[in-house]
């Protein structure tokens, strides 16, 4: 009866060796643990002595090799080991990358010359359109479409090209350098027809309003992105 108990407690000890995993680091120590999950930075486990307990992460770059239970071994590259206390996860925490989480300052966003940032990176005007947006702030969202509406009025300014054409065009067709049997019976004192004449500044007076019209709203879509970001530091 003494040999039957001694050969299971032997056979017991034989079959928890074999489950064990072997984590020997660079600095010399030896785990003897239960290796759950590895990812391309760190390796999580359990202590082999005490699996109902948390859970471990220990960097890649800390460990030389780990030998499985089932006797493969598997060696790290040979980077220099990082100074990274070891983190420990209670069985009721999700785990978290605490190693390749972005430093984040302030969850406000800042003015950055004429442009914004969050989270220390640069915003283009779409990015900075979609943070306000997805708030569902009545006054954030208001100022957000106005915002669109002033930027879509700012392309009246490129009207200006073919206005200022077509005012030089009639303006020179005023002069009858574009029919030489022009009635002189519509010319003024200064030899110029007067109907094109009268286009001619019709298309001047456009050239001149639509940069005006869209430098106001320039202004305004400023005024509005600003009043936006404002409103969003001092709720959220």
């Amino acid at each position: 009866m003494k040999n039957i108990f001694l050969f299971l407690i032997t056979l017991l000890s034989f079959y928890s060796a074999k489950s064990q995993d072997t984590i020997v680091k660079k600095s010399g120590e030896i785990v003897i643990a239960k290796v759950i999950e590895i990812n391309p930075n760190e390796v999580k486990y359990k202590r082999f002595d005490f699996q109902e307990g948390p859970i471990y992460i220990e960097m890649k770059s800390n460990i030389d090799k780990i030998i499985y239970s089932n006797g493969v071994k598997e060696i790290f590259s040979s980077q220099p080991a990082t100074q990274t206390n070891q983190v420990v996860i209670t069985n009721n925490e999700t785990p978290r990358d605490y190693y390749n989480r972005p430093i984040i300052a302030s969850n406000k966003i800042e003015k950055w010359g004429l442009q914004y940032r969050y989270h220390n990176e640069r915003l283009t005007e779409r990015d900075l359109y979609e943070i306000l947006n997805q708030t569902k702030d009545k006054k954030i969202v208001s100022l957000v479409a106005q915002a669109k509406e002033a930027k879509g009025m700012q392309y009246l300014g490129f009207l200006a090209i073919p206005f200022g054409v077509a005012s030089g065009i009639f303006f020179l067709k005023s002069t009858g350098m574009f029919n030489t049997s022009y009635s002189n019976s519509n010319r003024n004192q200064y030899g110029l027809n007067n109907n094109d004449l009268v286009l001619s500044g019709i298309f001047l007076a456009g050239t001149i309003t639509f940069p005006i019209i869209s430098g106001v709203q320039k202004a305004k879509r400023n005024t509005y992105n600003h009043d936006a970001v404002k409103l969003y530091n001092e709720k959220f």
